[in-house]
């Protein structure tokens, strides 16, 4: 965005990956203009279903939820197909949709024409704040970035004045989260000489042939250049910036109100997926295989992604829709720069409803303040 989120599944016995191995970008969407509310130009990439192969005309009617992404999958999204079996061993299908982009996989929630948006919490904030849109976000999935910068081996925190910062420009995710987790620990990044290289992987290019010093990247693509052994992770923007959140459910309120037990269980069957993500390695990896979910990662580079996972803190485990986490990620939103203004971003309780995330802390004994 100048909002950064993630951009760049049918069988009733197994979950099947749609455009696995292509990586959504995090948090990237640039909220430059009005959101669009034609459906009818949706491109469909494909549907996941843990159940009935066939979408049905209203959630409330059965056991059936209708998800949305706007985007691939990669791999981080283990946890999603994780969440989609708790859900199916609760009796629930789980219908994935995934579309082009996250404007129309918005809009199909908006429309009707799915119950929850698995996207950026910030969307919500400006459909409900520019067009008054009848949804409201419900819990958090990634609840920081998973960018991680690295580094020519010579160079620690304390010598980087003069080193070249590859990004793809300007105002871009890399560009945006690199300087801001350099500046919150007190590197200036006027200090950088900045360099317009290109996406993840022409970033990655530059820095293993030495031409440049510096590169932010999404963990699981900047592991295999670690495992050369010609650069190394400088720091872990996730575990620096803290609550920035990534990805969450949008859910309509015509759900909500016809179904609130439905939309209950699917909140808690994704925290209790965060939980596990953060917590059994050796599973993760399995699920984000059985799912072709690693693309070129080889098992030790997964090992290594998902250590990244973990200790940036990717996963939220308690929801992280406490009005702090929703204001810090309001807050770099408004450093990025977009269509998100402080003078129109709606009032947390307009569009934020946390009564799910604390009904499952209170379910399993904790303080519903939790984030």
């Amino acid at each position: 965005m100048n909002n950064m989120h993630r951009i760049e599944q049918l069988s009733a016995t197994s979950v099947k990956p749609v455009g696995a191995g292509k990586s959504r970008n995090r948090r990237f969407f640039g909220f430059v203009g009005p959101m669009r509310l034609m459906i009818g130009a949706f491109l469909v990439a494909g549907l996941v279903a843990s159940g009935a192969s066939a979408p049905v005309a209203s959630a409330s009617a059965s056991k059936t939820v209708r998800l949305v992404l706007g985007g691939g999958t990669d791999f981080s999204d283990a946890s999603l197909y994780y969440a989609i079996t708790l859900l199916k061993n609760e009796g629930i299908t789980a219908q994935l949709s995934n579309l082009a982009d996250p404007a129309s996989a918005l809009e199909a929630v908006i429309s009707g024409q799915s119950d929850i948006y698995l996207g950026d919490p910030m969307e919500a904030a400006v459909a409900v704040g520019n067009g008054g849109a009848a949804v409201q976000y419900v819990g958090t999935i990634d609840q920081t970035t998973d960018y991680v910068i690295l580094a020519q081996p010579k160079f620690t925190l304390k010598n980087l004045s003069g080193a070249t910062l590859a990004t793809a420009g300007p105002g871009t995710a890399g560009a945006i989260i690199a300087n801001t987790a350099l500046a919150k620990i007190g590197i200036d990044p006027s200090s950088l000489n900045d360099v317009t290289v290109g996406g993840t992987s022409a970033r990655v290019t530059a820095i293993l042939s030495g031409q440049v010093d510096l590169a932010p990247a999404l963990a699981p693509s900047a592991v295999a250049a670690v495992a050369t052994g010609k650069v190394k992770v400088l720091l872990n923007a996730g575990s620096v910036l803290g609550k920035y959140l990534q990805q969450g459910m949008i859910v309509s309120n015509s759900i909500i109100h016809s179904n609130s037990a439905l939309v209950q269980k699917v909140v808690s069957a994704f925290l209790a997926s965060n939980r596990w993500a953060m917590t059994h390695e050796a599973q993760f990896i399995t699920v984000a295989n059985a799912n072709q979910l690693q693309g070129s990662l080889t098992t030790a580079e997964e090992k290594i992604s998902w250590q990244e996972f973990k200790s940036g803190n990717f996963f939220a485990q308690n929801g992280a829709i406490c009005a702090s986490a929703i204001s810090s990620t309001e807050n770099y939103t408004y450093a990025a720069g977009g269509s998100l203004t402080k003078a129109n971003t709606p009032s947390y309780k307009s569009w934020v409803n946390p009564k799910y995330v604390q009904a499952f802390l209170k379910a399993n004994h904790q303080r519903t303040s939790s984030c």
